[in-house]
């Protein structure tokens, strides 16, 4: 019996500190200094790329969808047997007057 009570209590810790990590996370970041800019390399007429944002929590990050899978460029052969078709049906009897 005492067994599951450490185990309750081993779970009621771990959400606890989950709790805490996460309210941790939604606190406001406070925003880093601004690092100046390395010295130009020279050339004038090479244009500087935008600055990279930085990173987020892990957790906050967009789910991607996988990829669909590629396409057989021929298309595949049907999986149903190939029936002969029917013959028509005989003719309906003339009526006789």
């Amino acid at each position: 019996m005492t067994h599951s009570y450490r185990l309750v209590a081993r779970a009621l810790v771990i959400l606890a500190l989950a709790l805490v990590s996460s309210s941790a996370d939604t606190s406001p970041v406070r925003p880093q200094p601004q690092q100046p800019l390395p010295p130009g390399s020279g050339r004038h007429g090479h244009r500087r790329e935008a600055p990279v944002p930085p990173l987020g929590p892990l957790g906050r990050r967009t789910p991607v969808a996988a990829p669909p899978p590629p396409r057989s460029s021929t298309p595949r052969a049907r999986n149903e047997p190939f029936h002969q078709p029917l013959p028509p049906p005989p003719p309906p009897p003339l009526p006789s007057s």
